[in-house]
This record gives structure tokens, sequence and C-alpha cells, in this order.
């Protein structure tokens, strides 16, 4: 049992020593992702300088646009600012995603933007703390105000709460830009720099990063486990079209119910007297929109006095300058009617009187008659009467793909399917919160009475009244134009 036992002491050192010697798996690294375009915007005569790693900078002049590998942190120098010439400032510009367009659409033709202000910089100069966070808005909880690609929305936040949480909860947060009153020299500068990361104009391809992306906690989001991670297409396209939300139909005083934004209804009555309703098909339109989410903070005050008995240390109370949004968002619910109908059951009884006789001596006669030519017509198969066909409606966009600020012009196709005419066809469309209504854009090819009103998501209900009648496998055409908020 001893020779056993060191035997197998034996194998077992070997063993661990054998396996010491194999190559660990290495760490799966993720391949790099769409870049990430960003637009740079300032004062006239202000430039930039970008630091790569393995040169001495770049200077650009603005407005410039460049490309960023998502996952990395990277450090900028802006300076030749008209009102502060001779200072230099080193914002950092963490990039933690891109954007996850339609096959078709590029992603550098959707930069976000970055403007960099004189009275930010002489607010830092002053001592503040400057941290923007551009993140990407939801299409469902757009802010129903008009905005410009290169002048996106600014939404500040109050001084006690963290512009990221505030970002989170309105969109999917890309980028955090920080700026404060640090220098760092060009040498610090190439050295924080990655290799293989940032993209210059110009340049066609830019090579594979010398490391691979440290910002990994921003790749591993929290999500429900119930209704698992959502999809980045969610962030920018926004669909129009169909039923969502409540489902539509018809109430007891034969009013349509339900009319959420984004839904395209159509009401109609068929032959039978009875009041429909139909839905079109859901579109998508890819439109991303950066939201700005800023916050600034002022640095603590501390003052500190010494004597020669005692040592008295006073600190005075951290002050914080904040600013609050003004804008607000309210949704108001009407209630739903409900109908029930209880059909009434009817009995019939028949009382007749039954006869009971009695046949005595029953007499058979029979008469034969000979054959002759009987002449006869039948009918021929009784035609079935043209049923009711369902209304088809049928929206599209021109585009599959816009910009902020651009115009898309959507068409509905209504056509009668049934074999029996259809009478006070209405049709209904309550447009985004990204979209406004173009005045006088709205056409028809037939004749209709055209009325606008407002909706809970601070866009427009547009409705089209019909007054002549939709004959069998006749259709209509509506077209009307839209601008991207």
């Amino acid at each position: 049992m001893r020779r056993f036992g060191f035997c197998l002491a034996i194998v077992l050192c070997v063993a661990d020593l054998a396996f010491a010697q194999l190559p660990f798996p290495q760490a799966m690294v993720p391949p790099p992702g769409p870049l990430m375009y960003v637009r740079f915007t300032g004062p006239k005569g202000a430039k930039i300088t970008v630091y790569r790693g393995f040169d001495k900078g770049q200077t650009l002049e603005l407005p410039c646009k460049l490309g960023f590998r998502p996952g990395y942190a990277y450090r900028l120098a802006v300076f030749d600012l008209p009102n502060l010439p001779r200072q230099v400032f080193c914002p950092t510009l963490e990039i933690h995603g891109t954007l996850a367009l339609v096959p078709k659409a590029r992603n550098a033709d959707f930069p976000a933007h970055i403007n960099f202000s004189e009275d930010e910089f002489g607010r830092v100069m002053a001592g503040s703390f400057v941290k923007k966070v551009i993140t990407l808005e939801r299409p469902d909880q757009a802010i129903p105000v008009a905005s410009k690609a290169d002048r996106p929305l600014e939404v500040p936040v109050q001084g006690t709460r963290d512009p990221y949480v505030e970002a989170t909860e309105r969109g999917q947060p890309l980028i955090v830009l920080q700026l404060g009153q640090r220098y760092l020299t060009p040498q610090e500068l190439n050295a924080t720099a990655t290799p293989g990361t940032i993209l210059l104009p110009g340049d066609r391809v830019l090579g594979t990063p010398r490391r691979p992306p440290y910002l990994f906690w921003s790749r591993c989001p929290v999500f429900d486990p119930l209704h698992g991670p959502q999809h980045a297409s969610d962030f920018v396209t926004i669909f129009d079209g169909g039923d969502s939300g409540n489902p539509a139909g018809i109430n007891r005083f034969g009013k349509p119910r339900g009319l959420d934004p984004t839904d395209t209804l159509a009401e109609y009555t068929d032959s039978k007297g009875f009041r429909r309703l139909a839905a079109s098909n859901r579109v998508g339109l890819c439109v991303p929109r950066f939201v700005v989410i800023k916050s600034e903070f002022r640095l603590a005050a501390q003052t500190v006095r010494t004597s020669v008995e005692n040592r008295l240390i006073a600190t005075a109370t951290n002050a914080a300058v904040g600013q609050r949004a003004l804008r607000g968002q309210s949704q108001q619910t009407q209630a739903e009617s409900m109908k029930t109908q209880i059909r009434l059951s009817g009995t019939f009884n028949t009382l007749g009187t039954s006869v009971v006789g009695r046949v005595q001596g029953l007499k058979i006669q029979s008469t034969l008659r000979s054959t002759k030519n009987v002449d006869a017509t039948m009918a021929g198969p009784k035609q079935p009467e043209p049923t009711d066909g369902p209304l088809l409606i049928i929206k599209w966009p021109d585009l599959c793909a816009a910009n902020v600020g651009d115009v898309v012009t959507f068409y509905l196709k209504y056509s009668n399917t049934g074999g029996q005419p259809i009478t006070d066809v209405v049709v209904s469309d309550s447009l985004a919160a990204r979209f406004e209504y173009v005045k006088g854009s709205a056409k028809t090819d037939r004749d209709a009475r055209f009325t606008t009103q407002a909706n809970e998501a601070g866009s427009t209900v547009l409705r089209w009244e019909f007054t002549s009648e939709l004959q069998p496998r006749e259709h209509g055409l509506i077209a009307f134009q839209v601008k991207v908020r």
C-alpha cells in the first residue's frame, strides 16, 4: 500500500507538471464593431489635434468629422479659440457604443454632433466641470420638439443627478464627453492613445487596434430576463402605421376608439349597414436622433487657517450649479366603453287535434293510363349574391432611412376587396412624435373632406372623409409629407 501511494503521488505530480505546460486558451476578443462617427463644431478658426499613438498628432480645423472605434477612451486638444487664443483644453471622449443601421445606410451619414462653445470654455476657466452624454433617443419616448442634425437637443440636469443615469432612461448612451481645466502635454496625449482606433478624414482603411476594447462594462448591459435585451434597431427605427397599443374598435355609438399615435386606421360601412374598421400595415423608417444630456459642476472650496496655539480648519459647503429642463411630457388616457348584448330566446308550441278512425270494407281500385309526351324546362343554378369584403389599406414611405430635418412622403392605398360597394370611408393617420406634418402637402385622387387635429404625442392626426361610394375592386390613393424632427 505504501508503494502504491508513493507511485500515485509521482503520477499526480507528473500530470500537474504536464498540465502546467499546456497553453491556456486566450480570452475571446469580440470583433471590431462599426465605427462611431462624430462631427466636431466650434467657433470659427478653432482647431483640434488628434493623437493616434504613433505620430506627433494630426491638427484639423473645425468643423471636422472623425470615426472612432467603440470601447476606447480618447484625449483631444482644442485650441486657437478667438476669445481664448493662448488656452489649450484637453477634453476626454469615451465611445461606449455605435449605431446599428439598415443594410443600405452608412454610419458615416449619421454622425453625432459635439459643439464646443466659447461660453462653456469660459465657465471651465472659472472652475466648472462640464459633462455631456450623447444618447440615442428612443423613438417611443421622443421629445416632440423639432431639432437639426447639427444642433441636437440639449437637456440640462440637476447638479446632484448623474447625467449618465438620465441618458439611460431616455435611450442608449453612446458617447461621454468630459471637459475640465486639466492640461496634458503632447507626450502624455500621445501615450494614452491606442493605434488603429481613429479614422481621419480622407483615410479609407483603418488598421487593427493594438489592444482590445477596455470599456467592457458597456458591452454587457443589464436587461429583463423575461423580455430579453432590447434590439439595437429599436433605438433608430420609427415605426408607423398599423394598430399599436390598445386594440382599435367601434363603440356602441358607432364611433371609432383606440386611435393611438403612429396608428393608421380606416372605417367604412358595408352593404348591410354595419360599421367596420380596418388597419394598415406597419412600416419602419430608420431615423436616429441624438440628445445631449448635460450637467455642470463646480469644484468644492476649502479654506484653512493655522495659528500658533491651535489649528482651525473651515470647509465650505460644496456648491453645485445645475439647470432643470423646462420641457414636460403628459399623457391622457380616455376611458373605453363596454358593450354587451343578450339575445332573447323564444319557445314555439304547436297544438292540434288528432283523429282516430276505423275503416271497414276497404275496397281497392286502380286505374291505368297510357304514357303521353311531357315537355318541361329546368331552371339553371342560382347565382350566389356577391359578398362583402374587407377594406385593404397599404402604407409605405418613399425612403427607408432619413436624417433629422429631412422631408419624407407617405402613401396610403385603400382598396375594396369585396363584391359589394362600401360607403362612408374615413381614413385616419395619427403621426408619431418625431413627425411634423407639412401643411398643404396632403393630396388625394378622390374628393374628400380633410381635417387635422393635435394628438397626445405632440404631433397631428390627419383625417380624410370620402362621400362617394367605393365600388368593388376599386381603390384610392392618398399622399402627404412629414418633416422628421
